[in-house]
């Protein structure tokens, strides 16, 4: 998976690479001072459906994972 460059809205510096899933970042810019807010994407979006995936989840593994935050 490759990163994602996220810059100023006002004048486009690059602020920072990388992935954001379903999570807000907010960045002041060291360049001209504005604050940027940025949304990732959600955790859905990014697994795999295709039965023969290697990185494929399956969703019994995904309900164990979840059930076991709750103890």
């Amino acid at each position: 998976m490759q990163f994602q460059e996220y810059r100023c809205n006002s004048c486009q510096k690059l602020l920072f690479k990388g992935i954001l899933v379903d999570s807000e970042v907010e960045v002041k810019c060291r360049g001209c001072g504005s604050l940027n807010t940025f949304r990732g994407v959600s955790q859905e979006r990014l697994l795999c459906f295709k039965d023969e995936c290697p990185n494929r989840v399956k969703r019994e593994t995904r309900i164990e994972a979840i059930e076991g935050e709750d103890d």
